[in-house]
């Protein structure tokens, strides 16, 4: 036994004397181990937003590129915003998504992640999603802990090139309540981030064809990124190319929520939803080391792979800049509408399908063409709804009235004390009780609303039904489950716009996010004045004109060398930080001087300190103190007016102090603001912030598609503290004549004046009487007999 353990010792103290002679003692610090060499480079890893990279040496430059995932598979995000939910007993979102040819070819699977609410029953509760019509996934909502993630492989055959619709639709069931209110609680969200598409192999990640532009698609929070690269950006001459390039980008790809980026350096990584974009001559794109040797054989504008990443970039370039302009002018043109051919419809499907039709006259169309279809509910609350669109000198806001032709039934257990609402843009238009029972079939009934919440552009109008029954009231275990219908929506009701007036008032931000307005108008360039513009600067002009562009439906020319003195008779647009803005602009727009002094010590986005926030206290004193004193009487009287005639004392003014100079918040982060040049036949619109920052900031949040709406009144400000729009409204405007002469539209035109100037109506109506009776009387004072 002694000889046994005597053996073991010796073989131990044998293998630690080999482990500890690897390498010499070392008094240096410790470093990391270096990794063992091997015969092949292994293929790079991608990881996926969010997905840590494994530790390995990084790739040598010249290695083919790798797929997105190790797998090989690719991701392509599908949702165009940063959130999809679907609150109530039923939800429809129906969008368009552009799938290229080697995409359509490829094997593809749908993957979706979502959360309902706790109060949700799976057993009563169904989400279904599909593609061109085909169901992809159907299944019980049941997910109120976490996200729950659905995949499922798409069938061969159903994506096809080009535009594909994909359309969620949600039915919802309460567990235990069985109210009207208790359907405010039921709501399902999509998360954007989880989900996709996922394609096999490499292919479907390039593009090929210029339209296949339209396939950047979106990130994982809805948005959709443009880096132009321009080595030689300091050149006056690259400006306006540039400028032309995102416009046509934003026109063709037209997403929601896209932005412009402009540097004179490539982008580290080509992210989802994004394209990079070169521009400029064969001998300064040779500087980014890239394709020197196919610039006399190659398009002057065409995809080519980045060897780095694998992905594909867009290249404009010529020998020069004039042939880098034509190059541009090739790509660009062809998106361009001749002014004399109105616009039918607002492209908006990629995030709202069908397209919105614009209505520029009397019309009458379907539910049917609106994407409505025939809905036979079985809950309580009952929603839908489509858009329409108006041009930008729809001027009938205050006397103008549409129509719903309403086709609907409604079952005998719905009881008295229904109602069936109108909103439009959220605002509530009108209401129809339902104050019969027994059921009822509606036949083109009509219901009637003001257009008083109408704004140029895109227009939301909801439908919704509010439904008590006598079975609510009792309210039995598994009556959510009954599958008896309650209502009846017909596609065969119709949408009815009577003649409006047309003509428009300046300043209008309101024209401006709806259509462009009056820039979509013109066909000269359009003056851009950025006093010395460095790449934030140009990166926010790039970014707002490619949103105007969009609004447009139009790419517009630019000229990026104006002044404001070369554009004091026509219509401009300046951006810069506030330093860079002249002092007559601002005063011409109706900011204050005060607002460098404001802004001058603003870094980045703070919040004002208390003793700096003058204006919101005084509001707080105004409201505690609103019901006391004499100004308290007028501001309740002011209150009644609006309750029962629907009109306010403002109505009732000739002049207002909205015009006056307007000084901003230092936590306001953007502001727009604009006014009539200074000859009076233009408009002259700013944007400007703080610093540089500030600016691309905000343009950004602003051009998103949730705020480009709330560009409103003659000053609209962003504060990025509280992500939140504020606007000034319009007190003196001046009419702008869009439409050729006519009595009928002058008779509106008139009318909807009158109608939003009460005072001047009653004089009018005092003068006309007082003619009619001095008339009267002398025609009276010549007949009959004198004795």
């Amino acid at each position: 036994m002694k000889r046994l353990l005597n053996a073991c010792l010796f073989l131990g103290l044998s293998t630690l004397s080999s482990y500890a002679q690897v390498a010499p003692f070392d008094m240096s610090p410790e470093r990391p181990a270096e990794p063992a060499p091997v015969e092949k480079p292994a293929a790079p890893f991608s990881p996926l937003p969010g997905q840590q990279a494994p530790a390995a040496p990084a790739p040598a430059p010249k290695l083919p590129p790798a797929p997105i995932r190790a797998d090989g598979q690719w991701r392509r995000y599908i949702v165009p915003q940063d959130s999809l939910s679907f609150s109530g007993e039923n939800g429809d979102k129906t969008w368009a998504v552009f799938i290229t040819a080697d995409q359509a070819a490829a094997p593809a699977t749908l993957t979706m992640a979502y959360q309902s609410s706790l109060v949700v029953a799976p057993e009563w509760s169904t989400m279904t999603v599909s593609i061109n019509n085909a169901r992809i996934i159907s299944e019980p909502v049941q997910s109120p802990e976490g996200r729950k993630t659905l995949t499922a492989k798409i069938p061969a055959g159903v994506l096809k090139e080009g535009l594909n619709t994909f359309r969620i639709n949600t039915s919802l069931r309460h567990r235990t309540d069985c109210t009207v209110q208790s359907t405010y609680e039921l709501w399902t969200e999509v998360d954007p981030s989880k989900t996709y598409l996922s394609f096999t192999g490499d292919n479907p990640r390039r593009l090929k064809k210029l339209d296949d532009i339209r396939a950047i698609g979106v990130d994982g929070t809805g948005r959709t990124a443009f880096n132009i690269v321009v080595p030689a950006i300091d050149r006056t001459q690259a400006t306006a190319p540039m400028l032309h390039t995102a416009q046509g980008l934003a026109i063709l790809a037209n997403m929601p929520n896209q932005t412009v980026t402009v540097s004179s350096t490539l982008p580290a990584e080509q992210s989802p939803g994004a394209l990079t974009v070169l521009l400029g001559t064969d001998e300064e794109l040779q500087t980014l080391a890239l394709w020197a040797g196919d610039s006399r054989t190659a398009p002057g504008v065409a995809f080519v792979d980045d060897p780095a990443t694998g992905s594909s970039i867009l290249r404009f370039r010529g020998a020069d800049w004039q042939s880098v302009t034509n190059a541009v002018a090739g790509f660009v043109d062809p998106l361009k509408r001749d002014l004399s051919v109105p616009r039918t419809f607002i492209s908006t499907q990629t995030w709202r399908s069908p397209d919105v039709p614009l209505f520029i006259s009397a019309s009458r169309v379907k539910l049917s063409e609106l994407g409505v279809d025939t809905k036979n509910f079985t809950g309580r609350r009952l929603r839908t709804e489509f858009a329409i669109g108006v041009p930008s000198d729809f001027y009938a806001n205050e006397y103008g009235k549409a129509t719903i032709l309403l086709d609907a039934a409604y079952s005998e257990d719905v009881l008295p004390g229904s109602q069936i609402n109108i909103y439009v843009n959220d605002n509530i238009a009108a209401t129809l009780p339902i104050t019969t029972s027994g059921g009822e079939i509606l036949r083109h009934f009509p219901i009637s609303f003001t257009m008083r919440h109408f704004r140029p552009g895109v227009n939301l109008i909801t439908i919704e039904a509010a439904l008590t029954t006598k079975t609510d009231s009792i309210c039995a275990p598994g009556s959510n489950a009954s599958s008896t219908t309650r209502f009846a929506l017909f596609d065969s009701s119709e949408f009815v716009i009577p003649s409006f007036a047309r003509i428009g008032t300046l300043p209008n931000l309101a024209g401006l996010s709806g259509t462009s307005f009056p820039y979509n108008r013109s066909s000269k360039p359009l003056p851009v004045v950025m006093n010395n513009a460095g790449e934030k600067s140009l990166s926010a002009a790039a970014t707002l004109l490619a949103r105007m562009a969009v609004a447009a439906g139009r790419p517009m020319e630019v000229d990026p060398r104006a002044t404001a003195n070369s554009a004091m008779n026509s219509n401009a647009l300046f951006i810069g930080a506030i330093p860079q803005i002249e002092s007559s602009v601002l005063t011409q727009t109706g900011i204050s001087e005060n607002t460098r002094t404001i802004w001058s010590a603003v870094k980045g986005n703070v919040e004002p300190a208390p003793e700096e926030n003058t204006q919101s206290d005084f509001n707080e004193w105004r409201e505690r103190l609103s019901g006391r004193g004499w100004r308290g009487q007028i501001s309740s009287f002011d209150d009644w007016l609006n309750r029962t005639f629907n009109i306010s004392l403002a109505s009732l003014m000739t002049s207002d102090e909205s015009d006056a100079p307007y000084t901003p918040e230092p936590a306001a982060t953007l502001l727009v603001a604009q006014r009539p040049n200074p000859n009076g036949d233009g408009v002259w619109t700013v944007a400007t912030s703080a610093t540089d920052d500030n600016l691309i900031e905000g343009v950004r949040a602003l051009t998103r598609q949730d705020h480009w709406p709330e560009l409103q009144g003659h000053i609209s400000i962003y504060k990025a503290g509280t992500d939140e729009m504020q606007m000034v409204p319009v007190g003196n405007y001046t009419f702008v004549q869009s439409q050729p002469l006519s009595f009928s539209n002058m008779r509106l035109v008139i009318a909807n004046w009158l109608s939003g100037n009460i005072l001047w109506f009653s004089l009018i109506l005092v003068v006309l009487a007082c003619l009619l009776g001095i008339t009267t009387s002398r025609m009276l004072a010549n007949l009959g007999r004198r004795i």
